[in-house]
């Protein structure tokens, strides 16, 4: 970037990558170090950001993405600081809260709108798949090895919970595929002055818009108790807009929770968190028969 440093600072609770603050006489960036080479995809993070910049979608500005550096073989980001702190560092009340879910369903309800070709990672942006459904199914197909190993699903069902999910998943494909930010939950959201912004687009997707809202709302239950989460649920539904059908999600959404709580007992084994997890998986699989 061509400017001295003045200080660096890195970010605590990272869960994957390092993380840090660095400062220099005039400007504030994030310095972030990928473990992994392959994910975020190549190509994807500077295309997301385009797309956010045609759509007006707040964002923070990409200045840097590179895989070239032997010095960090995973990879590393440069992007803009925005001024604010995320809501996970706020002690919010339940009204405030209610307030922040507000806003954020107008900011998503604005990524939705941003359509885009094919369904699944995103890369340069286009994605591989044609339906919502086959790409769901594949992806949990090569979790299988995984989530037997971990106890989350017994060897002898997983054949039939994975066609079961397949088929349970098939309405969605008449949505089209647009801009799912993919780990929807206060941690990313940061607030200031000026409003909202939802940051680390690092595990954004090309799916219908339902998946995005179901991995939101699955965070609720696992973060809130049942009441909070209900109410949390609630007033986003409300202000969210899409020009389909609202229902639907009701329909799909403990489907939705089942792909998604197993997708994240493929990363998280341990703890009381993945327990909560476990136990949603299995309230929700009641319910839907799988």
């Amino acid at each position: 970037m061509n400017e001295p440093v003045r200080s660096i600072h890195k970010f605590d609770g990272a869960s994957n990558n390092a993380v840090y603050k660095i400062e220099t006489a005039s400007n504030s960036y994030i310095f972030k170090i990928y473990v992994k080479r392959d994910w975020p995809e190549d190509g994807k993070l500077p295309f997301v950001v385009k797309k956010l910049s045609e759509y007006n979608v707040p964002h923070a500005k990409l200045f840097i993405f590179c895989r070239e550096d032997d010095n960090f073989p995973g990879g590393y980001l440069i992007e803009e600081c925005l001024p604010g702190t995320t809501t996970d560092r706020l002690s919010l009340s339940c009204d405030e809260t209610a307030k922040l879910f507000e806003r954020l369903a107008e900011t998503v309800s604005r990524v939705h709108r941003i359509k885009l070709a094919g369904f699944g990672y995103i890369g340069s942006g286009e994605a591989d798949y044609d339906t919502f459904s086959e790409h769901m199914y594949d992806v949990l197909t090569d979790n299988v090895p995984r989530l037997v190993e971990t106890g989350a699903l017994r060897e002898v069902e997983a054949e039939s919970v994975c066609a079961g999910l397949y088929e349970k998943l098939k309405p969605c494909d008449k949505f089209p595929s647009v801009l799912n930010h993919g780990d929807l939950s206060i941690k990313n959201v940061m607030v200031n002055s000026n409003g909202i912004t939802l940051i680390d687009w690092d595990d954004a997707h090309s799916l219908c818009w339902a998946a995005d809202l179901a991995r939101l709302t699955l965070w609720m239950k696992i973060n809130y108790g049942a009441n909070e989460a209900a109410l949390y649920r609630k007033v986003f539904m409300e202000s969210y807009e899409t020009e389909h059908d609202k229902n639907f999600f009701s329909e799909a959404e403990d489907i939705l929770h089942i792909w998604y709580g197993l997708d994240y007992l493929t990363f998280f084994t341990n703890g009381p968190v993945c327990e909560k997890v476990k136990s949603l998986v299995r309230e929700s699989r009641k319910k839907c028969g799988i």
